[in-house]
């Protein structure tokens, strides 16, 4: 009996600071609007069209302008774009290494072994995380799901520096 109080003390002290919303209240929130914007879309056109898809639209979010303020890096702006639009989003990991794991219920390895969500700034893709490139103003973003580690998107994979 003790534990079972010790463990419902403990529960109740972890648990009363934190703040659960429902999906709506999540959803319908909003965020101050930040003083800058890039243009942000997500395609998943590899995955529609891979083997025995059950994916019919590829534009999970057309190119839309999503605001940023000073500082922020590509996973924020992602982060405030699936909000804003209701799009599924699952990462791992904080700080310098976040990896995008799913958007619109959408995961790695979904579609092979070699699949999963890259990003590319005004067409290029940078070789650092989402969470460590910093936004300019006027940035293209781009997520993109690959079926083929990047080559079906334009990201062909070269090998390591030292390979």
């Amino acid at each position: 009996m003790k534990k079972l109080l010790s463990l419902s003390l403990i529960l109740i002290i972890t648990f009363s600071g934190c703040s659960i919303k429902s999906a709506d209240e999540y959803y319908n929130s909003t965020e101050a609007k930040g003083e800058y914007a890039a243009r942000v879309s997500i395609n998943c056109v590899t995955a529609v069209n891979y083997k025995n898809s059950k994916r019919k639209n590829a534009d999970i979010l057309k190119p839309c302008d999503v605001s940023f303020n000073k500082g922020d890096t590509v996973f924020d702006l992602l982060k405030r774009a699936c909000k804003e639009n209701k799009i599924q989003l699952e990462y791992e990991g904080e700080g310098s290494s976040v990896y995008i794991s799913g958007i619109d219920y959408l995961y790695e390895f979904d579609c092979g072994d070699l699949s999963g969500w890259e990003y590319s700034v005004n067409e290029k893709f940078p070789n650092v995380g989402c969470n460590s490139y910093n936004l300019k103003d006027g940035d293209k973003v781009k997520w993109l799901y690959t079926c083929d580690l990047g080559a079906d998107i334009g990201n062909k994979y070269k090998g390591e520096p030292n390979d």
